[in-house]
């Protein structure tokens, strides 16, 4: 039974965005989200979505990383590290470099893609466990994005109930169609921070492992400003998958940073 954690966080926003600056961000730099996951009602793991500046290149880039691991008796089990990040140049908010390095069970595998748009190329190199590395040259459009700087693009503006957007994203090397719906609006119980409104949608798409192979998921997110994924839930046939905000820190000065382990 395999269990991905980090895909099941990666479309933790929605809608379009225009250009943004460098210093006028839909969200604070050096946020940190924190979530814990579930398998049914037991706590397997977590995860931490942080951002922060970074010298890429020679210039200066914003960089989000992902980070998912079991917990130690479920590590005895069925171990989960898995690390990624995006470096994202801040003047188009586009992809430079997507880094994905997963450990699951006996899974394996680190995985690089560099985007250049000027050429519409992004180059992909993957090495799996017992397995040669393989690479190959993927077409890109003008606004493609691997999927977690698609994840904080898509926090920047909302998305109304019945409204259904759909984008393009590179997901190791293929370019898949994802389906974004608004199903309506539910109050939440957020730990810390008390009963928060959000906006209930569900994302379709064929990513392979990005989503339940079968199923059916659902997100949550707060309708305010920073739009932050408060939970997710995966249903299965045999079992659920669930992540859960518990934390949020970092700068800011509204009341997700005000409230935050302040309950």
């Amino acid at each position: 039974m395999k269990i991905s954690f980090l895909p099941l966080l990666f479309i933790i926003g929605f809608s379009s965005v225009s250009h943004a600056s460098t210093n006028d961000f839909w969200f604070p730099v050096g946020e940190k989200l924190i979530y814990r996951l579930y398998w049914g009602v037991i706590p397997v793991g977590s995860c931490e979505i942080t951002t922060e500046w970074v010298e890429h290149g020679g210039n200066k880039m914003l960089a989000i990383k992902a980070i998912a691991k079991t917990t130690s008796v479920v590590s005895k089990i069925y171990p989960v590290d898995d690390y990624i990040e995006t470096i994202i140049k801040p003047e188009s908010f586009l992809p430079d470099q997507y880094t994905q390095k997963l450990h699951e069970g006996r899974h394996v595998r680190n995985d690089l893609l560099t985007f250049n748009h000027k050429n519409g190329i992004a180059h992909w190199k993957s090495a799996k466990s017992g397995r040669s590395s393989v690479t190959k040259d993927i077409k890109i459009e003008s606004d493609t994005r691997d999927v977690l700087c698609l994840t904080y693009f898509m926090r920047s503006r909302g998305l109304s109930v019945g409204q259904t957007e759909n984008f393009r994203v590179l997901v190791d090397d293929k370019i898949y169609d994802l389906q974004v719906t608004g199903l309506g609006y539910e109050e939440m119980d957020i730990e810390d921070f008390g009963k928060i409104k959000c906006l209930t949608i569900e994302p379709k798409a064929r990513f392979g492992a990005i989503f339940v192979r079968k199923g059916r998921v659902t997100l949550w997110f707060s309708e305010d400003e920073r739009r932050i994924c408060t939970r997710m839930a995966g249903k299965l046939s045999f079992a659920s998958l669930k992540a859960v905000l518990s934390g949020v820190e970092g700068p800011g000065e509204d009341a997700w940073a005000k409230n935050a382990g302040k309950k």
